[in-house]
């Protein structure tokens, strides 16, 4: 299958560079959320930037966590974020997107494990 996702200018540049290869999300609670555990291996994301670039990557894999601790723990953060490499960092910057904490606590959170491929 072939997913179109908004993404932010720092991350999308960062999986660019490929000095991001571990796409965080976490399906929020609103009705018109797309549902993450649909994404699997072999996959395409055409993630289109904040300024309307875009790239194009597969997914690799696919892995469910409880909590963003969990996940950062587990896959560590080099290549899982884009703004920092701290880990309460980290864990502060995803809790402070739209929706994520009170997602998390009902639907985890998933790392997208992805190949930039133009």
């Amino acid at each position: 299958m072939k997913y179109n996702l908004n993404i932010n200018n720092r991350a999308f540049n960062a999986i660019k560079n490929n000095t991001k290869r571990v796409e965080i999300r976490v399906t929020k609670l609103d009705k018109d959320s797309f549902d993450y555990s649909a994404l699997k291996y072999g996959d395409k994301i055409v993630f289109k930037s904040y300024d309307g670039d875009i790239i194009t990557c597969r997914v690799l894999d696919v892995n469910h966590y409880d909590s963003i601790e969990e996940l950062l723990t587990l896959e560590g953060t080099r290549y899982t974020l884009s703004s920092t490499n701290d880990f309460n960092e980290g864990v502060k910057s995803i809790n402070s997107i739209n929706g994520y904490k009170e997602a998390m606590k009902i639907n985890g959170v998933y790392a997208i494990h992805i190949k930039y491929e133009g």
